[in-house]
């Protein structure tokens, strides 16, 4: 099985439902961007505290997984010098409009994030919004991110907490029953019937991970952890019983 060509087609898919982050940017926010005060979201509700972003101003910039019209025009806006890799060609094309609508440049690569197509020690930062769970592998993902950070370069990613994917999604936004086992895979965790359905209907292709694999694997590839806050949810059933639904990470590669 594909699975970033299976993704790539779910967020084509994703960007024409008006998922919430394929939404483009808004004035207001480009606004406030080009007066030192950007609003970048790598989790679904809160926004990375500026201090995490602040030093990127003029600074090599990898938005990886990170299209969509949101996150490149901002930094942009701020001035920093931004790449933006996404496997999505509707992702990439929302970033194009955007930057084309508030007159900014940055640089658009469609591409795997397991492949990057950079340069060693290429960034300062490197920042993804909440799409390690739709990745299969992280010590593929963590080797390649080290590759192309600079010594002392930062990494920012958002992802959801393993917990949610123990319950059964189709009845999630009712009640939490729990249904799979840690580490789940769209790929091994569902029937043959159930993962036909859902690439026949171009839904994404997750995986939950494990703690170990998302922060232990982090550190034992030489990145210390600087900053940490947890987000909800945003559904009753869900926040009422998990309360750091989805994890927000700043890492520094000694």
């Amino acid at each position: 099985m594909d699975i970033y060509e299976a993704n790539r087609k779910a967020w084509n898919n994703e960007a024409s439902l008006g998922n919430f982050w394929t939404l483009m940017v808004k004035d207001e926010q480009i606004r406030k961007a080009r007066e030192g005060n950007p609003e970048i979201w790598v989790t679904p509700f809160k926004a990375v505290p500026l201090t995490w972003i602040s030093d990127l101003k003029g600074q090599e910039v990898l938005l990886a997984c990170s299209g969509g019209g949101q996150q490149t025009p901002i930094l942009a806006a701020y001035g920093a010098n931004v790449t933006t890799l996404d496997i999505s060609d509707s992702q990439i094309s929302q970033d194009r409009a955007a930057l084309e609508k508030y007159g900014l440049k940055a640089t658009l690569v469609r591409a795997n994030v397991l492949e990057m197509p950079f340069e060693d020690n290429s960034f300062k930062a490197v920042i993804m919004p909440q799409a390690m769970n739709f990745i299969d592998d992280l010590e593929k993902l963590y080797t390649e991110v080290k590759r192309v950070l600079r010594s002392g370069g930062v990494f920012i990613f958002g992802t959801a907490n393993p917990i949610l994917y123990t319950f059964d999604e189709r009845i999630q936004d009712r009640k939490l029953k729990v249904r799979y086992t840690i580490p789940f895979s769209h790929s091994k965790s569902l029937s043959e019937k159930a993962l036909a359905s859902r690439l026949s209907e171009n839904d994404t292709l997750e995986f939950s991970h494990t703690l170990d694999s998302i922060l232990g694997l982090l550190t034992l590839k030489g990145f210390a952890i600087t900053g940490f806050y947890t987000d909800s949810a945003g559904s009753e059933p869900t926040d009422s019983f998990v309360h750091d639904s989805h994890l927000a990470v700043r890492a520094v590669l000694a």
